[in-house]
């Protein structure tokens, strides 16, 4: 564990030293907040505040990411930002989850999602460097060259090349249920909902297969599964959005940020009514973030990338949970 904390502190110097040489400023959102989040799936830890004197109490959460905080920051007019957080999601658990995890997560006005796969790429590789001497890792029995320029893929070239199924095609439940089985995914239960089954065949037959001798971008998500993006403008099938994957694990979430906001607006309850048919708390919309992009959000693009993830890769550790000095305990030891 000792050599795993230098190890955990070396990545996080080279990690700012990368941002701060560019030019980005490091900011601090709050750890309390109104809402946590909209995604259908995740959940999130709540608190009541109790105020003095007679105001009533009322809810607060644990961020399951500090995206709105910082998009708000760019309506506010800051540009290049980026910051190491911690997030919380209830219930997640096991070789790639901890409740409580470290993110990073950095965004550039007037830029592009293009512009986070080149960060992605250069920073990876100059922890990697900074880290182990080299941008080329064992992980495992595989070795991997960080170093770009990285494999990219189209979500739908992934799907047709690991499972011969068009995803962009294959757009009703029944189908991709019937398309699924035809290819022996053995886990799909007919009565799934259509992101359920993707996901599903997704882990199964091609999350494995990514990134193992060189990461992989995955892009051009479909577009109803990609809430905070912007959709592709000749292409409204799929959403300016892009995965980073390295032997197998997804390290990193990115998006060309939507600025509508109606659009945004209307995402949020489609997933709040997601919720609700699930059985699933509906967090409340937040109104501020909304405001702010009444206000006005710049063309931007940003990412989250998982710290843990990441050392665990670099570490060659099995686990988050062995990279972390204080792994989850259901006794909160």
């Amino acid at each position: 564990m000792r050599e795993i904390l230098r190890t955990r502190a070396q990545i996080m110097r080279s990690i700012r030293r990368y941002f701060d040489s560019r030019g980005f400023i490091e900011v601090e959102t709050p750890y309390l907040v109104a809402s946590p989040g909209m995604e259908p799936h995740l959940e999130a830890f709540k608190t009541v505040f109790n105020p003095a004197g007679d105001q009533p109490d009322f809810d607060l959460y644990l961020p399951t990411s500090p995206e709105f905080h910082m998009k708000r920051l760019l309506a506010e007019g800051l540009e290049n930002i980026y910051q190491i957080a911690r997030a919380f999601r209830n219930g997640e658990t096991g070789k790639l989850h901890n409740p409580e995890f470290t993110i990073l997560e950095w965004y550039r006005a007037y830029s592009g999602y293009e512009q986070i796969m080149n960060d992605i790429e250069l920073l990876l590789s100059e922890t990697g460097i900074d880290c182990n001497g080299t941008s080329s890792l064992k992980y495992g029995n595989r070795s991997i060259e960080l170093a770009g320029p990285w494999e990219r893929l189209t979500v739908q070239e992934a799907w047709l090349r690991c499972t011969g199924i068009d995803i962009l095609e294959t757009t009703t439940t029944s189908g991709l249920y019937e398309a699924g089985r035809s290819i022996r995914v053995l886990n799909l239960n007919r009565n799934d909902p259509w992101d359920v089954l993707y996901f599903k065949i997704f882990l199964d037959r091609i999350e494995p297969r990514l990134g193992l001798d060189r990461p992989v971008i995955l892009y051009e998500y479909p577009a109803s599964m990609s809430a905070l993006a912007r959709l592709k403008p000749d292409d409204p099938r799929v959403a300016l959005r892009f995965e980073a994957y390295i032997a197998g694990i997804e390290l990193a979430n990115a998006f060309d940020e939507l600025r509508d906001p109606e659009e945004q607006r209307r995402r949020f309850e489609d997933a709040r009514r997601e919720r609700m048919i699930a059985g699933r708390e509906p967090f409340p919309l937040d109104e501020a973030f909304l405001n702010a992009l009444q206000k006005g959000l710049p063309p931007c693009a940003g990412i989250a990338l998982g710290i843990d993830r990441l050392i665990m890769v670099l570490a060659d550790a099995s686990s988050v949970r062995e990279v972390i000095a204080f792994p989850f305990s259901p006794h909160a030891d």
